[in-house]
């Protein structure tokens, strides 16, 4: 089934599902990297829907694909997550607070995206550029063990009455208290995948030392963390790394001993790009230096 024919049929059963009461609004979502999404409202009233999520239909689409749900149950689905949303309270709060620049100055990040495949949304979100790389902003709030966030854009600046500098700068201030951390790739596969902890020498193995994950405790847009130079600064200890962009959600830190070639790390990142990650997770296909001298992160050739 194409998509549209899809969408409509889902609209249709929400409709059956929801009652004359209640309205639904078909809006275009945009995402990280250029992804554009159909996204579905359900609201009671005008005033309801300023506050109710859109739930995009992408991802019920894949699963109907794959023949694990069926129409009725992508729309039966649809309406449920609506409901959660609606009882959680955090994301209406979230969104009556979200002008007031003293109630989210605590709360706000920075994130990094890829400049060239985020022009479009670079028109209405705060952004500063970096290499080919662009800093821009969030309000992140967790809500029920989930994380919701909200990117940054001028006319929320000109609402808050500060600067573009001041925003950098409270954002630093708060990445700095964000629980970055570097981790060996080895103990944190395991502590990902397993629950528990890498003992290289219980392993008969030796640990791997050149190779490490930095991203924050929630390993949620925590590529930034190169942003904190001064705790870059003293991971490296005087030596230099290339640094691997996994996602926008974490980075890999390499030890540049010359063992490997730069276009060997580079054609990972491309593979990893291309076949493992979502396209709104994507942050970049180069491949980075931290010269350890010049305290500086720059591209690599």
């Amino acid at each position: 089934m194409k998509y549209e024919v899809f969408r409509e049929e889902v609209l249709e059963r929400l409709r059956e599902i929801c009652g004359d009461d209640v309205q639904l609004g078909l809006v275009e979502i945009l995402k990280n990297n250029g992804k554009h999404y159909d996204g579905i409202r359900i609201f009671v009233d005008e005033s309801d829907g300023r506050v109710c999520p859109a739930i995009s239909l992408q991802k019920f689409y894949g699963a109907y694909c794959e023949g694990d749900m069926s129409i009725a149950g992508c729309a039966r689905a649809i309406y449920e997550m609506n409901e959660e949303y609606r009882e959680m309270g955090g994301i209406s709060e979230m969104l009556q607070k979200i002008m007031e620049w003293e109630q989210v100055k605590k709360s706000i990040y920075p994130i990094l995206l890829s400049t060239e495949d985020n022009q479009e949304m670079f028109e209405k979100v705060v952004s500063i550029p970096m290499l080919d790389l662009s800093v821009a902003y969030i309000y992140r709030k967790e809500i029920d063990g989930r994380y919701a966030s909200v990117k940054i854009n001028y006319q929320m600046l000109e609402a808050y009455g500060i600067s573009a500098e001041e925003l950098h700068r409270q954002a630093l201030e708060n990445l700095a208290d964000d629980g970055y951390c570097f981790r060996d790739i080895r103990s944190f596969v395991v502590e990902q995948v397993y629950g528990g902890s890498y003992e290289a020498d219980q392993q008969g193995d030796e640990q791997t030392e050149d190779f490490y994950i930095y991203t924050n405790d929630s390993m949620y847009y925590g590529a930034a963390g190169i942003l904190n130079r001064k705790q870059v600064r003293r991971f490296a200890d005087g030596r230099d790394f290339y640094i691997l962009p996994a996602s926008i959600h974490q980075t890999i830190f390499v030890s540049a001993d010359g063992k490997k070639s730069v276009d060997y790390y580079r054609s990972i990142v491309k593979l990893v790009n291309e076949e493992e990650l979502d396209i709104e997770d994507k942050l970049s296909d180069h491949v980075y230096f931290y010269d350890a001298g010049a305290d500086e992160i720059k591209m690599c050739a």
